[in-house]
């Protein structure tokens, strides 16, 4: 019941968590529904060139994004101007497939998919645990800007999740 609109426990994670502690947050979503990961970093730059500096280690391919994504465990992070990732898989226009249905179970997962962006996602916070500057933050100010350029503050404010 509480899938991404309404979170509670990301949320509480959020509220508690000593922001200063955080490097970033890594939301690990829907995935392996598509080959290729996709990286919405949300415009953190230095998210954005880890995830570049991943693909080129292992020559595969990444997609990457910047728009904000307000509904999932990421967010609660993301609009205090924690760093994070939304990551999924790339859909190829199929849409959501079986992810938020009954039939969303384990004999639909692609094991080559789940082997590979394991590997992809372990080097990734890796990369980030060892780098050796820090992550920039983004003002909460720009967090609701970015979001009202997007045309997405109208809907997050009738819904009750504009925090800003």
């Amino acid at each position: 019941g509480a899938e991404e609109v309404g979170l509670v426990g990301s949320s509480v994670a959020a509220e508690a968590a000593d922001r200063e502690a955080v490097r970033a947050v890594v939301n690990v979503d829907s995935n392996v529904f598509g080959r290729t990961l996709r990286l919405d970093h949300h415009d953190f730059d230095a998210l954005e060139a880890a995830a570049e500096r991943v693909s080129d280690r292992f020559d595969h391919p990444v997609s990457t994004g910047e728009e904000l994504v307000p509904h999932s465990d990421h967010w609660p992070f993301v609009k205090r101007g924690i760093p994070g990732y939304m990551v999924s898989g790339e859909t190829e226009g199929r849409g959501r497939g079986w992810g938020h249905t009954h039939a969303d179970t384990l004999d639909k997962l692609e094991s080559r998919n789940l082997r590979e962006q394991a590997i992809l996602l372990t080097e990734l916070v890796v990369d980030l645990a060892e780098a050796d500057a820090s992550i920039p933050r983004r003002d909460t100010d720009e967090i609701a800007a970015a979001l009202e350029a997007e045309g997405k503050a109208t809907g997050m404010k009738l819904t009750g999740d504009w925090t800003f």
